[in-house]
């Protein structure tokens, strides 16, 4: 049964792993941020939340060695002078966006400021892979990080399964620790039934005997007492 279980449990997690998996969909789009309207990288997310890339993009910004911040107001995340090799030998300035999109899950866009202008393939043709590879990569992190939670929900069922297998087992011992015992109790009445009834069987032939006996000692009783009549002046 427990093996049961964890194959079961095994081949859920491989179907939420399956369904987990982002395809990433990255057009450019001519978008405004805080500092105006300049063009972006715009990522679809299917199947996500807002709070769950909010949260993944501030962990990935780590990675660029930027400083990251979230504008409130601006509902957007500003990291400063972030490290990207592939796309430029200075700093880049990131700005980012997150939008809920309902049933359609979220969408980001990110703007990458290179100093005097903002990437795009038209104007940065070399450089805009490394744009392109960035949020890939980053949909990957929120698929990792969907992954994860999926994952430790099944362990937590796993582990419930198994506390509750572990209960079954031990109300088994103690079952039969009791029907165990409940037999050695019906054995101990059944000999007791089979004494009493050996002592009652002894107790009637008693009575039996003792019956003879006061019969016997009332004809010694009278015929003691007609010895003493007949003496009697």
């Amino acid at each position: 049964m427990k093996s049961l279980m964890l194959t079961l449990i095994a081949f859920i997690c491989c179907l939420n792993y399956a369904d987990c998996q982002i395809e990433a969909s990255i057009k450019e789009e001519t978008k405004a941020n805080s500092q105006g309207s300049f063009n972006a990288l715009v990522m679809e997310l299917p199947g996500t939340t807002g709070k769950e890339v909010n949260k993944a993009w501030s962990k990935f910004m780590k990675k660029y060695r930027g400083k990251t911040k979230f504008d409130r107001r601006a509902n957007e995340y500003m990291t400063d002078d972030a490290t990207i090799k592939e796309m430029s030998d200075n700093t880049v300035d990131i700005i980012a966006k997150v939008e809920e999109r309902g049933a359609d899950g979220t969408a980001i866009s990110v703007w990458f400021n290179l100093g005097v202008s903002y990437l795009s393939s038209k104007d940065h043709s070399e450089r805009y892979p490394a744009g392109e590879k960035l949020l890939k990569l980053f949909a990957n992190q929120v698929s990792a990080d969907m992954i994860e939670q999926e994952l430790a929900k099944a362990e937590k069922a796993l582990k419930d399964l198994e506390d509750a297998l572990k209960k079954l087992e031990k109300e088994k011992v103690q079952g039969e620790k009791d029907i165990e015992d409940y037999k050695a109790t019906i054995l101990k009445m059944e000999e007791n039934i089979l004494k009493g009834e050996d002592a009652l069987k002894k107790n009637d032939e008693d009575q039996s005997k003792t019956s003879l006996s006061i019969e016997e000692q009332l004809k010694i009783v009278e015929e003691i007492k007609s010895r003493l009549e007949s003496i009697k002046i």
